[in-house]
C-alpha cells in the first residue's frame, strides 16, 4: 500500500487564527476541569456519585444493593469513578 503525504500552506493571517482557536479550546478545557471537582477525583462521595451517575439517592443506593463497591473510611462512604464505571459495564444489557 502507498503512502501518501499531505502537506497544507497557510497564510500567516490563517496561522495566528488556527493557533489561537487551538489555544481556546485548550484554555477551554482547562476551565472545564479546574470548574468540575468530580472530573479531578478519583473517590467521590455519595452526593458526587449521583451527580457523576446523574442519578438520585435512591438509585444510587439500589445499585450499591446490587453490588456496586463502596469504600468505608471513618464513616464515610467513598466509590471510586473506576469501580462505577466497571459496575456499570457489567449490568449493561
Amino acid at each position: 500500500m502507498a503512502s501518501s503525504n499531505l502537506s497544507f500552506e497557510f497564510s500567516e493571517g490563517a496561522k495566528a487564527e488556527i493557533k489561537n482557536m487551538i489555544k481556546d479550546l485548550a484554555k477551554e478545557a482547562v476551565d472545564e476541569v479546574r470548574n468540575n471537582p468530580i472530573e479531578r477525583k478519583q473517590y467521590l462521595n455519595k452526593s458526587e456519585s449521583q451527580k457523576y451517575l446523574g442519578c438520585s439517592y435512591a438509585t444510587l443506593q439500589k445499585l450499591i444493593a446490587q453490588g456496586l463497591p463502596v469504600i468505608h473510611i471513618d464513616g464515610k462512604m467513598l466509590l471510586s469513578k473506576s469501580s462505577i464505571d466497571n459496575f456499570m459495564k457489567s449490568i449493561e444489557k
